[in-house]
């Protein structure tokens, strides 16, 4: 099957404005966690520092008009019975949630999904309990008599972990370890998620021939997984830096029809 992924370099907040209302089947979205540090944190027995991104910098209120801002445009686009969902940690998730209860009757919140990491990093300070997770929010779009797509029987037959024996009713948490090396091969980037989570999301809530949207597409991971299993996709970074590791994975990519690399210029 031939799919069309386009890549697009350029603020999500102006490119989601050109995208057409009612048109995405499925959106994940792993925005800035607000987490970063000026000054990172470092421990002496790993290589692992604290976040220093300045995209993951916001005041307060810069950062409640940012979540408030691109989750508005993502349910505009949404198509009436579509998914979606957003990836965070205590940082931003409770605000999310927030912003999706109080300003989006149209929102129906299906799930909170607990990421288990079972090879999390240690806690630096050990002045707290070791965070070994991330949250997703699953939300659906209500209106024009649609329902939401869940294949179940894919979960049921398909989906294995520690936590979830292959043939049952999937649980709402995960075990899923973080991205290996093998999967990290074109570039550095310090949120990249594993191929395993996104084909989880995508093949529960989605049909092939869908189209499935992005707009923090960092590394480049969901839109990968989207061509993998043919569906159409679109997505958008801001970062140059991790453009290229984007454009480097998809080179690897055997059939190479229907992939476009643009920059928004508007």
């Amino acid at each position: 099957m031939s799919t069309k992924h386009r890549l697009i370099l350029g603020d999500a907040l102006k490119v989601l404005k050109t995208i057409p209302n009612n048109s995405i089947d499925l959106i994940f979205a792993d925005p800035p966690y607000n987490m970063s540090k000026k000054q990172g944190l470092a421990w002496g027995y790993s290589k692992h520092i604290t976040m220093q991104e300045e995209w993951d910098i916001f005041s307060k209120d810069d950062f409640l008009k940012f979540n408030t801002e691109w989750i508005s445009e993502c349910i505009r686009i949404l198509k009436h019975g579509g998914s979606l969902w957003i990836s965070g940690s205590f940082h931003n998730i409770y605000q999310i949630g927030f912003i999706l209860q109080q300003n989006h009757p149209e929102i129906r919140i299906n799930n909170s999904i607990v990421w288990f990491k079972p090879n999390a990093q240690p806690n630096i300070t050990c002045r707290f309990f070791t965070e070994s997770t991330e949250h997703l929010i699953w939300a659906t779009k209500n209106g024009e008599g649609k329902k939401w797509k869940f294949n179940y029987f894919w979960t049921k037959d398909h989906i294995e972990d520690q936590l979830n024996p292959k043939g049952r009713q999937t649980r709402n948490v995960w075990s899923i370890p973080l991205t290996p090396k093998s999967e990290k091969w074109a570039g550095v980037h310090p949120n990249q998620k594993p191929f395993q989570l996104l084909k989880r999301i995508i093949l529960s809530c989605s049909e092939e021939g869908d189209t499935i949207l992005d707009p923090f597409l960092g590394s480049g991971t969901t839109s990968i997984v989207a061509k993998y299993y043919n569906r159409h996709s679109i997505g958008i970074e801001i970062n140059e830096k991790y453009f290229e590791i984007i454009k480097n994975r998809f080179k690897r990519v055997e059939n190479q029809e229907g992939i476009i690399f643009e920059t928004y210029s508007g």
